[in-house]
């Protein structure tokens, strides 16, 4: 019989698919809802100027609805990372194939896949925030949404909530790489991990900062939906804003527990997101890439190959 040759053990570099990003996504946003649970409750309170210091520091409200809030998280970020995997592959057909994403490419993909997941977090966060407010449970809190406005009620703030989630993922899935890029071409001293974490400081200060104002008219508008005031669209909140005093101290209340979360997002999305695409290609597409015995026809006049025979 003739012998099995084995493949060459070189094997290029596995690309994960759409749908192995949108699982990492998924995974990703759920732990850092864990652990940066209370700023968004913090943040939320300061902007409706609800914030009392001692309830802030209590767990039971800090971490109110956190099982909830990880769940609906999953998704979001799930969208976010597979859309814009799915949009950074298109913008590559397009130029027909050739060479990795380009900085553009991350800013275009980035920006639709904010676009993406505020169409399934909007609902999400309206629920939440109300469920915050009033206590209750998460479902019967979006039942009662739905029976007093419809589905046009669960997408008040719709709008404030595509430019915010825009921005947002911009900052970490564009500008964190770009400016990580940048810090080392020019100080090439610095560390991998001090030089991703001046990057996420800068793009998560930036976000935050360019982002924040849509952030609080959408909490605004969320939060108003079973009070008197019940503000009916963007332009009636940053109205009633500007009555209560100077408008820029009232458009960025919540900036602080903001400004520190997306810091600390950008850097725990970008770290964790290198470790689960590590082991999905270690684990995961490991059976696609072992080596295969291929047994080769010989003539009958040719003596047989033993494994690993040379010519």
């Amino acid at each position: 019989s003739c012998a099995r040759r084995p493949m060459q053990d070189g094997r290029p570099k596995a690309e994960l698919t759409t749908f192995q990003h949108g699982c990492i996504g998924g995974v990703v946003g759920s732990i850092e809802q864990a652990i940066m649970r209370p700023t968004v409750f913090w943040k939320a309170q300061l902007q409706q100027q609800r914030f009392n210091l001692s309830i802030a520091l209590n767990p039971k409200y800090a971490y109110r609805g956190l099982p909830v809030a990880v769940m609906s998280i999953a998704p979001v970020t799930a969208v976010q990372f597979g859309s814009s995997n799915a949009c950074s592959k298109a913008l590559r057909y397009a130029r027909g194939g050739a060479g990795g994403a380009t900085d553009a490419d991350r800013f275009v993909s980035s920006a639709f896949a904010g676009t993406a997941s505020a169409m399934v977090q909007s609902p999400f966060q309206l629920v939440e925030v109300n469920q915050q407010n009033n206590g209750g449970n998460m479902t019967n809190c979006a039942r009662r949404v739905f029976a007093s406005f419809g589905m046009r009620g669960l997408y008040r703030g719709g709008s404030m909530t595509v430019i915010r989630e825009g921005i947002f993922c911009t900052s970490y899935m564009a500008v964190a790489p770009l400016v990580k890029g940048i810090l080392l071409g020019r100080q090439p001293q610095l560390s991998d991990g001090s030089a991703t974490l001046l990057s996420c400081v800068a793009s998560g200060t930036l976000g935050a900062t360019l982002s924040h104002p849509a952030d609080t008219l959408k909490t605004r508008l969320q939060g108003s939906l079973f009070t008197a005031a019940n503000i009916r669209g963007p332009l009636e909140a940053f109205e009633e804003l500007r009555q209560q005093g100077p408008l820029l101290p009232q458009l960025y209340k919540g900036y602080a527990p903001r400004v520190f979360r997306i810091c600390a997002c950008c850097y725990i999305y970008g770290r964790l997101t290198t470790f689960f695409e590590s082991i999905v290609r270690d684990f995961w597409l490991e059976a696609s890439f072992q080596p295969v015995a291929v047994e080769l026809p010989c003539r009958e006049s040719e003596e047989p190959l033993t494994a690993g025979a040379g010519p």
